[in-house]
């Protein structure tokens, strides 16, 4: 019986009231919504780029280039400038570095032929020769790094792929020609034919080349912008087919002895003439975009949030003015002043806590939708992770509480500050 006239009461006491309610109410749901939706897609997107930041950025790495772009077996210098033995071994003596791992281009363009998904393909590619201690044993575990064109009759040609130029691929190539995209696990293991000498752009007057090659691993190091073979297979290749051509790295990635060490290299191969980028500079610009990114969705979750809160406040102290008559009556008849203040502050909890979790499922399942929408438009996105929104639900409740207690807690002060004022006040009309 209880039950039924507390019913009863609630009805009677909302009656002509829904509207304003439904209305903060519906205010608190849609910024549930664009919260959640923020959050999730924010956190995503952070997770995404720390993804392709995950590879090894040691602070103690400098990438040393010469001032001019390379691409491929074209290259453009300023003032002619070159890293060859020489200078490699003025920078390796320096007292600051611990080791130099160089970086060599095949001067002589290179074709690729192979199947993929059963069709065949025949594409360009560029050449990198590398060390086995720059891919480092991780990447090369098991992997026998070490070929020359006399090793072609009963070896394969090993390959690391980098994943950066993976990525390209599915974005670039693969979706905009109807082709199926490639993962880093799927590629390990494909067999292919190499033909150094010819492309579909260029060929040289030497006679053509043709190995066998697999590829045994991919790579997320940054330093890496081509297809990696061993360092010897490339300086054969050049000698062979570029014999007038000097000896000359592309880059070299030279480790100093500690990180404090950074500065001086940089500063010692500046003064050459040379370009010098740390590794964890690059990581650092990745790291402000992460942070750009994170803030601004927070910062236009918290915006929405804000104003969601101040309307419904906005229109609880409406309310609750317009009902000081009925409050007035209640009081003169000896209803406690808390409990009156507790059992309507319960009910905005109530209807609160109703409107934030639907508002976070609506939230949660706009930001599944939205992550798998985009996933199936980009094969580079899919092939790189499985979902571009996170729900750390932990956090999300932590949050749905805190709201909560500040809009129940707000509702609580303003009815006991409206409940202090004189019966005859609260009874004027």
């Amino acid at each position: 019986m209880r039950l039924r006239e507390a019913g009863r009461a609630l009805h009677l006491w909302n009656r002509g009231h829904w509207r304003d309610y439904l209305f903060s109410q519906l205010m608190l749901l849609t910024a549930a919504v664009f919260l959640v939706f923020f959050i999730s897609i924010g956190l995503g997107v952070n997770a995404v780029l720390h993804r392709f930041l995950s590879s090894d950025l040691p602070a103690e790495q400098v990438r040393v280039s010469p001032p001019g772009m390379q691409a491929g077996f074209f290259q453009s210098e300023l003032g002619g400038l070159e890293i060859t033995d020489s200078l490699e071994t003025v920078i390796a003596a320096l007292p600051q570095v611990a080791s130099v791992d160089p970086q060599v281009y095949a001067h002589v363009p290179v074709a690729m032929e192979g199947l993929l998904g059963g069709q065949p393909y025949y594409t360009d590619i560029t050449l990198e020769g590398v060390t086995a201690d720059f891919l480092g044993d991780s990447v090369l575990q098991g992997v026998d790094w070490s070929y020359t064109m006399q090793d072609s009759a009963a070896r394969y040609l090993p390959i690391v792929l980098s994943e950066n130029l993976l990525v390209l691929y599915n974005a670039g190539f693969a979706e905009s020609n109807g082709l199926l995209g490639l993962t880093p696990e799927g590629v390990v293991g494909l067999e292919c034919t190499v033909t150094v000498g010819r492309s579909s752009i260029a060929s040289f007057p030497h006679r053509p080349a043709t190995v066998r090659a697999r590829i045994v691993a991919t790579s997320r190091n940054l330093s890496l912008f081509a297809l990696a073979v061993p360092i010897e297979f490339v300086d054969q290749i050049n000698s062979i087919w570029r014999p007038e051509l000097e000896r000359s790295y592309s880059a070299l990635v030279v480790t100093a002895e500690k990180a404090d060490d950074v500065p001086g290299i940089v500063r010692s191969v500046q003064a050459m003439g040379l370009r010098a980028e740390t590794r964890r500079g690059i990581a650092q610009r990745a790291e402000i975009l992460v942070g750009v990114v994170t803030t601004a969705l927070s910062s236009l979750a918290l915006a929405i949030l804000v104003s969601a809160l101040v309307s419904a406040i906005h229109t609880l102290v409406a309310d609750l003015r317009n009902r000081r008559f009925a409050l007035g009556v209640l009081v003169a008849l000896g209803t406690p002043e808390d409990r009156l203040a507790t059992v309507f502050s319960f009910q905005i909890l109530l209807m609160s806590a109703a409107s934030l979790l639907v508002g976070g499922v609506l939230g949660s399942l706009t930001a599944w939708g939205v992550s798998r929408a985009l996933l199936s438009l980009s094969v580079a996105l899919r092939s790189t992770v499985h979902s571009l929104a996170v729900f750390p639900v932990g956090p999300m409740l932590g949050g749905l509480g805190i709201v909560l207690a500040v809009s129940s807690g707000l509702a609580y002060a303003f009815f006991r500050r409206l409940l202090r004022q004189p019966v005859t006040e609260l009874l004027r009309r």
